[in-house]
């Protein structure tokens, strides 16, 4: 294959997106039915409950059942009977044989997506072959397939990518899905061709192998992500517009979007360091233009600051909100990081320059006690487009200069480190202005002479930092990024298992007992890269032998407890104490296999060096039901998953609760995604809370380094798997984000409920202690009550709960804590 005709592929498919419908040709007979279909990989989608083994699944001509009896769907497609579903698998090959070599009209997908992080496939590549081998490109049927109708742009639904204007012919027909993290199906078709078209030669491109066509995915998946997010926008905007404007201007502006809508597909070539951020290109810079001269018709001024929660969710297209006085409020403890937001909106068809000039701050203030970022706006794999990286904003003679695009609204992002301002109450006020606007915005500061000590909770992230690094960490990033993770409290850092040195047999004598020392090179050079932590969290994967030896046996014990002693040796010789070294030998336990393990090893550690830190996170449904309780009770940290926790109801709240009474730590986590949609306070903020009200001392979340596979968290159009990581990774830096600020809130609030709680444990007075007992469980308790158990839990735009909720109820904490301090 050769990769650099992928722009006359791509203009090609351009050709047949745009196509007429008046050409299509008629649906031809389906003549995959009953045929066999092969996968490149094992549908792999744990929840799913069809017969794997069926490799006539997806040509049986049984669709899975779309609504119920009331005509409400009730019922996820990816978890009914019938359904092929695979995880973290991309690109998936699904390959029909016809039997016989056959002219071919047309093909269909079957698939669904718009919730619980299941997102519409952005490439579908269909090819042919006659001999399994050699494939003949026909197209992107995402694309291709536009002109018969598109998925629903919100929310759930099901959805068929079908066309009938292919024609080509041959044995075998590939679909080659790009999708992350899932793809769905139920039902594949092939329609019948013209018999005459046997004859004719194939045009499309040649592959050697389906290798070809896999790379040619991966390669095109960003152009197209990119023309499928302008296609989007132009949609938006033209239904905003049809809903708004009379018949004069609406023609107007409708032939304006129609014009840049033939350019999409001149989007092609994208440069090496494509970011998703928004606008993508000239012409969606000129798409959003008609918006902006929308929102002018509708009578907006040219640009207009308003005021909405910080943590609010803010539409792409959004229209100012003014019920709200413009203004910024900060009311925090001594040493914290708190912000505030305000929003901009330019109600025109050209960028806007705002400058920003704060008049009358804390007096001796310390430098860079105020951070200013201006929030880009970024695209999703799932088209969900977000504002959440922020880019710092860095101030010329005070003035902090922020670029609005036509038609969009920037949300700005302030915040304050209150360990660099005296304590006090101090009115201030931003001069706002550009060339449209000269307005003031309150800022009130209100700093406590209450200092915060640093957080007592723990927070680790699976950063993976050690040598070169894991996943989006790379030698080049990596000071940035441990340090924006050090800045949000992160104390206790992971790496792999090659941190640790791990001996093989000939590292033993007859008795068992090491021979010479261990080289802790990558160790120490890990643990120099964080100084002062609170643990060293090493995840080295062990498994049932070690050094030539079988687990249960007396020398695998006699062994692995040497090696523990000489783990424990060191860190006193670095200084640090043996059970600041954490070891999570199994990562999710769930199987009988997994916690035989994790009891051998644990065994063995605890004989011979009980200092040094077990650390496990079982994902069991029913961890207190389970056969080898050695797993979990020989075991000091123990860390569920939140919502696993949570769905296993009383039996396992108090089973954990007993291990607490026991003397075990308890931990709390999160993994699922993708984040980047997620509600920052829901998934990060209020984990905290929920810590704090079971009694943990520990909280995670897979993964800071974790960016979908892909080199830049700026483009994950490229991602080959799901966005974990919190803030934007880059090859060279790391960019702080709404959603990592919100994990830094959440450790904040913590800290800030243990002080009350130590507050009240410490005072005299009683008719007080009950008051602000019952103010700190009231507050907790509202916060925690919000979970649901749902699988849209977290999606940050269906808006399902109150943003001022977790600021009101810190701030009735706050005042009992002044009122007991005094």
């Amino acid at each position: 294959m050769k990769l650099n005709t992928t722009k006359v592929l791509l203009s090609a498919l351009a050709a047949l997106l745009f196509a007429s419908s008046a050409n299509a040709q008629q649906p031809g007979t389906n003549i995959a039915l009953g045929r066999s279909v092969t996968y490149n990989a094992a549908p792999n989608y744990y929840a799913a409950t069809m017969d794997r083994t069926a490799t006539g699944q997806l040509t049986d001509g049984k669709y899975v059942s779309r609504l119920s009896a009331d005509g409400i769907d009730h019922q996820s497609f990816w978890t009914q009977n019938g359904t092929v579903g695979w995880q973290y698998v991309n690109p998936v090959f699904i390959t029909v044989d016809l039997g016989s070599a056959q002219s071919i009209s047309g093909v269909s997908f079957s698939t669904a997506g718009g919730r619980a992080g299941v997102s519409w496939p952005i490439f579908i590549y269909v090819a042919t072959s006659d001999d399994n081998k050699t494939w003949h490109g026909a197209g992107n049927l995402v694309e291709i397939s536009r002109k018969n109708g598109a998925p629903p742009a919100e929310g759930y639904g099901t959805f068929h990518y079908v066309t009938h204007d292919l024609k080509t012919h041959g044995r075998y027909v590939n679909f080659a899905i790009a999708n992350a993290p899932y793809i769905f199906t139920d039902e594949v078709e092939v329609y019948a061709g013209e018999k005459q078209w046997m004859n004719e030669p194939l045009t499309g491109e040649t592959f050697s192998s389906l290798d070809g066509i896999k790379t040619l995915a991966l390669e095109s998946v960003s152009v197209m992500g990119a023309r499928r997010r302008m296609a989007k926008d132009a949609a938006a905007v033209r239904a905003a517009v049809e809903e708004h404007l009379s018949a004069g201007l609406k023609s107007t502006f409708l032939a304006q979007l129609a014009q840049q809508e033939k350019t999409i597909d001149d989007f092609s070539k994208l440069p090496n360091d494509f970011k998703t951020i928004l606008p993508l290109s000239e012409t969606d810079r000129n798409i959003f233009a008609v918006y902006g001269q929308l929102l002018a018709a509708q009578g907006l001024k040219p640009l207009t600051v308003w005021k909405q929660h910080r943590y609010a969710w803010l539409p792409l297209l959004a229209k100012p909100v003014t019920d709200e006085k413009p203004q910024l409020h900060f009311s925090m403890l001594k040493n914290q990081f708190r912000s505030d937001a305000l929003f901009l909106t330019n109600a025109s068809a050209s960028p806007q320059t705002v400058n920003l000039k704060l008049a009358n701050a804390p007096q001796n203030a310390q430098p860079d006690w105020l951070k200013v970022d201006s929030v880009a706006w970024t695209d999703t794999y799932q088209a969900d487009a977000v504002a959440d990286a922020l880019i710092p904003v860095d101030a010329t003679n005070g003035v902090y200069s922020i670029t609005v695009p036509a038609g969009m609204t920037r949300k700005v992002w302030f915040t304050v480190d209150s360990s660099k301002v005296p304590a006090g109450v101090t009115k201030s006020t931003f001069q706002v202005t550009s060339n449209d606007l000269n307005m003031q915005v309150p800022v009130d500061f209100d700093i406590s002479s209450i200092a915060m000590k640093k957080p007592r909770i723990s927070l680790g992230m699976w950063d993976y930092t050690n040598g070169n690094g894991m996943y989006g960490i790379t030698p080049q990033n990596r000071k940035a990024a441990i340090a924006l993770m050090r800045s949000h409290y992160v104390d206790s850092p992971w790496a792999s298992g090659a941190a640790l040195p791990m001996p093989g047999a000939a590292a033993f004598d007859a008795h068992n007992n090491l021979i010479g020392k261990l080289n802790f090179t990558n160790l120490d050079q890990w643990i120099a890269r964080w100084p002062g932590a609170k643990h060293y969290f090493v995840f080295p994967n062990v498994g049932s032998s070690f050094a030539g030896t079988e687990m249960n046996t007396p020398a695998f014990a006699a062994r692995v407890g040497s090696w523990a002693k000489a783990l424990s040796a060191h860190m006193k010789e670095l200084g640090l104490q043996p059970q600041q070294l954490g070891i999570l030998l199994v990562d999710e336990p769930r199987k009988d296999a997994q916690d035989a393990i994790i009891a051998a090893w644990a065994k063995a550690i605890n004989a011979t060096a009980p200092q040094l830190t077990l650390f496990e996170d079982p994902v069991w449904a029913r961890p207190d039901q389970t056969k080898i309780q050695d797993a979990i009770t020989e075991i000091d940290i123990l860390s569920p998953q939140l919502p696993i926790y949570y769905k296993a109801g009383k039996p396992v709240k108090d089973y954990y609760a007993n291990l607490r009474e026991q003397g075990k730590e308890l931990w709390f986590y999160s993994c699922t995604g993708p984040i980047r949609t997620y509600d920052p306070q829901t998934y990060f903020r209020y984990q905290a809370w929920h810590t704090f009200a079971l009694g943990g001392k520990g909280q995670g979340f897979w993964s800071f380094a974790d960016t979908g596979n892909t080199a830049s968290s700026f483009n994950e159009y490229a991602a080959g798997g799901v966005n974990f990581a919190p803030a934007f990774l880059d090859q060279t830096s790391a960019y702080d984000s709404v959603h990592w600020d919100a994990v830094r809130e959440g450790m904040e609030d913590y800290e800030e409920l243990a002080m009350l709680q130590d507050a009240i444990n410490a005072s005299k007075n009683e008719t007080l202690k009950m008051q602000a007992q019952q103010v700190l469980n009231d507050a907790v308790q509202t916060i925690v009550g919000t979970w649901k158990d749902e699988s849209d839990l977290y999606s940050w735009s269906a808006q399902k709960y109150d943003p001022p909720l977790g600021d009101a109820q810190l701030a009735k904490v706050r005042a009992m804590l002044e009122k007991l301090e005094r």
